[in-house]
């Protein structure tokens, strides 16, 4: 009875959210499941994962570990694992996700690469190794794609961001026909205060109808961060926290999900210092 509970409850969130096909191109880290799931005019350390082109203002080597526990079952567990680099012609990152269990799991390894075109323009491509693994006796699917982010600061206030996954729509089983999804986000960000930022984005998911993205950032102090957040397709409320002392950052956050119940996830990023290009 157990399995079956966790078999159907896997089958409807694959139909009622926007994941699909990968888990690993789900929205990465604290901050942005805080903020509504929103993410892709955000220059913070997951955008290696969310849009490439915002890693391009990262001025320091940086390791981060995120994990989402959804639903509060294992099996639905997605970790995630990122490092950055900058070098003098820009900005690299590898990074590493794994969605699910023993039994199925699907896995998504990144080399990334960023860079700023004066202070105003982001660009940023990352190749893309996925698999996916099930028990024993069953063949795993393996595939090579890409992703491409753009970010643009159009004052010192207002940005805009654009992200593309898997425009090659590579195929995921040669028996079904099925394939990996492309995916498609434009957002914008604005800084109304020096403490207060607010994000939306939009998302096409090409197997499913569109999803907006809205959140608010608060900065308490110097330490502390608050955000909230929602997601109307599937309708979700999100609210978080995050602490910055010295170089290491925590974040943490929680959504609701209006039929499916809570989502947790939280990551801890470090910044060794600076470094020169």
């Amino acid at each position: 009875m157990k399995h079956f509970f966790t078999a159907a409850l896997i089958f409807f969130t694959v139909l009622s959210t926007s994941v699909h096909g990968f888990d690993g191109v789900g929205i990465i880290g604290g901050r942005s499941g805080g903020l509504g799931k929103a993410s892709v005019s955000l220059t913070d350390f997951w955008a290696i994962q969310n849009n490439p082109a915002g890693m391009a203002m990262q001025k320091d080597i940086s390791a981060g570990i995120a994990y989402e526990n959804r639903f509060m079952l294992k099996e639905l567990g997605l970790k995630s694992v990122a490092f950055i680099m900058p070098v003098k012609f820009g900005v690299l990152g590898l990074s590493y996700n794994q969605f699910g269990y023993n039994l199925y799991n699907e896995n998504k390894v990144g080399l990334a690469y960023a860079r700023a075109f004066g202070p105003g323009l982001r660009i940023g491509l990352q190749l893309d190794y996925l698999s996916t693994s099930f028990a024993e006796g069953y063949e795993g699917f393996n595939n090579v794609t890409f992703e491409f982010g753009v970010q643009s600061n159009i004052n010192d206030k207002l940005a805009v961001g654009a992200y593309i996954f898997n425009p090659a729509r590579v195929t995921l089983s040669e028996v079904t026909n099925e394939r990996v999804p492309i995916i498609l986000r434009f957002g914008i960000s604005y800084q109304f205060t020096e403490k207060l930022l607010a994000v939306a984005d939009i998302e096409k998911n090409f197997d499913f109808e569109p999803d907006v993205r809205i959140g608010l950032e608060y900065l308490l102090n110097e330490t502390f961060y608050l955000r909230t957040g929602l997601a109307v397709n599937p309708g979700l409320f999100t609210f978080g926290t995050g602490m910055q002392i010295s170089g290491l950052r925590f974040d943490v956050a929680a959504s609701l999900h209006q039929v499916l119940g809570a989502n947790i996830q939280g990551g801890i990023i470090y910044s060794f210092g600076n470094t020169s290009k």
